[in-house]
């Protein structure tokens, strides 16, 4: 009787997702300092807070797919969610 091997969900050869690098952490880390600085040192609203984080990370993309050279279909829909009314 053969002998039967068993079956991996995980496909070998393939690479594994890539790790934040040191720079990318320390970004990350001075986000959340300001946004915690801002609403409880400043006493500014959450939701004032929020909008200004989504639209400098909208306009992180906006600049980094001008740089990268993105796709206009990419770049319109990123322009056109930084340009909508605030909810």
């Amino acid at each position: 009787m053969p002998k039967s091997r068993p079956v991996s969900c995980v496909e070998h050869g393939t690479p594994s997702p890539r790790r934040l690098g040191g720079a990318e952490a320390v970004v990350i880390i001075v986000v959340i300092a300001v946004t915690a600085a801002l609403v409880a040192l400043v006493e500014m609203p959450l939701h004032l807070v929020l909008q200004l984080l989504a639209g400098a990370g909208l306009t992180a993309v906006l600049v980094v797919g001008l740089v990268t050279g993105a796709t206009t279909r990419w770049m319109r829909t990123a322009l056109a969610a930084l340009l909508s009314p605030a909810a």
